[in-house]
């Protein structure tokens, strides 16, 4: 590629959705292929992610700069861990929850500080803690704000996650 044609490039691709620069949140959320392809999945885990990578940034625009070390989203329809959410900083998956009225709507369990790499644990599950769908926005921006807020000077999200109060991580 010839370096006079890079920033026509570029634009085309950004002009198709394809960042060149894109954001920790984008670069560092995976998820399985949910109920339109897996008969197992009890959640739609890509439309999903396509509309929390977005969200996210919105949300969380003002720490960005702050998180020294992007934190990794990891969503799983079901329990089979497709997407690998036991070695994410925040992993989901997918289950029906309790709506409140005594029915039921998609949602997930939370499994917070996987790693990978030469610290390299599962995530630790709350107990009987669930978010629904509709709420992993505000629950992902309270627990990266948490994050924030309390860690050492140098910990990463799973490190803080594997010693932080469970309030904090609720």
């Amino acid at each position: 590629m010839p370096d006079d044609k890079l920033d026509e490039l570029i634009a085309g691709l950004e002009a198709l959705g394809l960042q060149s620069q894109p954001s920790h949140w984008r670069r560092n959320l995976m998820a399985c292929t949910g109920i339109e392809f897996c008969k197992l999945s009890f959640a739609e885990t890509r439309v999903k992610a396509q509309s929390l990578v977005p969200e996210l940034e919105r949300r969380l625009a003002d720490i960005n700069q702050q998180l020294d070390v992007p934190i990794t989203v990891n969503i799983n329809g079901c329990p089979n861990s497709c997407a690998r959410i036991q070695v994410a900083d925040i992993g989901l998956k997918g289950q029906m929850v309790d709506d409140g009225e005594g029915g039921s709507v998609e949602g997930f369990q939370v499994h917070l500080g996987g790693s990978l790499g030469l610290d390299s644990g599962f995530g630790r599950k709350l107990r009987q803690h669930k978010v629904s769908s509709d709420e992993l926005g505000d629950y992902i921006e309270r627990v990266v704000r948490n994050f924030l807020k309390y860690r050492s000077e140098g910990e990463r999200f799973a490190q803080w996650a594997m010693r932080a109060d469970e309030d904090d991580l609720r």
